[in-house]
């Protein structure tokens, strides 16, 4: 945008909420599926479809061909359901839904300092999605589920995880990137924890990719116990959920549980340091905020909340990705 001048700027990003929800919608309606089979888009005002479709057009998803038809572009692609990389369920979630209304509160976390989710919907994120709305819960689930395949090669190309012994991936959902994790070194075993309606798919999961005796799955609540006496504890997107307090309740569980040669590994973004050119970070620092009370850490907030739960930080290894491993020992 910098060729625009400064006025043109400011229109720019404030009509970038039409573009994303012009790109939402096109994802929740499974628009992109129907293009792909060939299929006229059910229970839809064909009209006000074609229109849209135009729309699309203009920001990459379709181009418009001779006939007046549609066909997807390779951006348009990736929100299909049934390709791999499938972006569909992280835009469908992340940009509709309960998330974009918790964005549309975000003035009660600045003029009040409550979480925007809580306020909007009554409760915290965690029991919209579990209790109040399964379905979109589902949805969100599977986004973060595509999102963590995204970045599991980066990850894996970028850290030597330990050869041997037995890595905890606390809060690790199905057990995705312990599965992946366990297939780049096998002479490792492992255990995913979650809560407990979790534990049949993390089950089921890690029957499927052929590890039933290599890892197991335990229903845990992070705030009250873990696996004790592990070798390896390790973290992917948990503590940037909470704020530092509820993060160090976290953090002092695993100290407990750990061994004195025990190592933490935590896969969270860190803030660069040059605030200006922080790029997604400082936005997604915001999500945070909305949604769940967390926040996104620099280097240097890392190391103090480590140091102040029995943690020393002994290295941080970025990938190319959005991720970085923070690998800790108890001291």
């Amino acid at each position: 945008m910098q060729h625009l001048s400064p006025r043109d700027q400011i229109l720019d990003m404030g009509f970038g909420f039409m573009r994303s929800r012009l790109l939402q919608v096109f994802a929740e309606l499974k628009i992109a599926d129907h293009l792909a089979a060939g299929l006229p888009v059910p229970h839809l005002h064909a009209p006000s479809l074609d229109r849209f479709l135009r729309a699309c057009a203009t920001i990459g998803l379709v181009s418009t061909q001779p006939d007046g038809s549609f066909r997807l572009t390779p951006l348009g692609e990736l929100l299909r359901s049934d390709v791999p990389g499938s972006l569909r369920s992280m835009v469908t979630s992340v940009f509709g839904g309960a998330h974009m209304r918790a964005w549309s509160n975000l003035p009660a976390s600045l003029e009040r300092g409550v979480i925007a989710f809580d306020d909007a919907q009554g409760e915290d994120v965690w029991a919209y999605f579990t209790k109040t709305n399964p379905a979109e819960g589902e949805v969100f689930n599977q986004a973060m589920s595509d999102f963590s395949n995204a970045l599991i090669p980066a990850i894996l190309s970028s850290y030597q995880f330990p050869a041997s012994g037995t890595l905890v991936d606390v809060a690790g959902g199905n057990g995705t990137l312990l599965c992946a994790v366990l297939n780049q070194q096998p002479g490792l075993s492992g255990i995913v924890t979650d809560l407990p309606f979790t534990i049949p798919a993390a089950e089921a999961y890690l029957a499927a990719q052929g590890m039933g005796d290599r890892a197991s799955a335990v229903a845990a609540d992070f705030f009250t116990t873990v696996p004790a006496g592990a070798d390896t504890y390790m973290m992917k997107f948990i503590l940037h959920d909470w704020n530092d307090h509820d993060a160090g309740r976290i953090l002092h569980t695993i100290r407990a549980a750990a061994r004195p040669d025990s190592q933490l590994l935590i896969l969270e973004s860190v803030v660069p340091d040059a605030e200006d050119h922080a790029g997604p970070a400082r936005i997604m620092d915001i999500n945070m905020m909305v949604m769940t009370g967390g926040k996104e850490r620099t280097a240097t907030e890392w190391h103090t909340l480590l140091n102040a739960h029995g943690f020393t930080i002994n290295e941080i290894v970025p990938t190319p990705s959005p991720v970085s491993v923070i690998a800790a020992r108890p001291r």
